[in-house]
């Protein structure tokens, strides 16, 4: 799967609980809050946890993206092509 399916999965979730489009501000907020959680997880070198956090954020970022018909692949691509630049 490439992120555009992830973001569009996610999209699809929120169709149905009827969340497209909404709340934009409380993800944020859940965002931060999952952030904190994560902080916390590397402190304690809990991998788990982190692997957890970081998914939860993740879905988060793919909700907000799909929120605002964000195209990922082509901004995955844009940032590769950046870094590249640096490793030549």
């Amino acid at each position: 799967m490439n992120l555009n399916d992830y973001k569009n999965e996610a999209k699809e979730f929120l169709i149905k609980i009827d969340n497209f489009g909404k709340n934009q501000s409380q993800k944020l907020v859940w965002l931060e809050k999952e952030f904190e959680l994560l902080k916390s997880a590397v402190e304690d070198a809990d991998n788990q946890a982190i692997s957890h956090q970081i998914y939860d954020m993740m879905y988060l970022l793919f909700e907000i993206a799909a929120d605002n018909n964000c195209d990922l692949n082509s901004e995955w691509a844009r940032g590769k092509s950046k870094k590249n630049k640096y490793t030549k």
